[in-house]
């Protein structure tokens, strides 16, 4: 428990900070395993409607998704 004099160090609300502010936390707070593990929690979670794609898809597979994913704007 820390005494008077010991700063408080309390954690921001990660779920009003916008996607980019969580990315800057991240990066400033890499070595504090607590902070980053749930502000990495938290843009996980935001992101779990993804469509998540191989990393070793063909060329012509991965041409035909962005084409279509193009293709949708119209």
């Amino acid at each position: 428990m820390p005494t008077e004099t010991q700063a408080v160090c309390l954690m921001p609300n990660l779920k009003e900070m916008s996607i980019v502010q969580l990315k800057q936390y991240l990066s400033s707070h890499r070595d504090d395993d607590e902070a980053f593990s749930e502000a990495l929690g938290e843009l996980i979670n935001r992101n779990r409607g993804a469509v998540r794609y191989p990393a070793d898809l063909p060329l012509p597979e991965m041409e035909r998704i962005i084409r279509e994913k193009l293709n949708q704007g119209d």
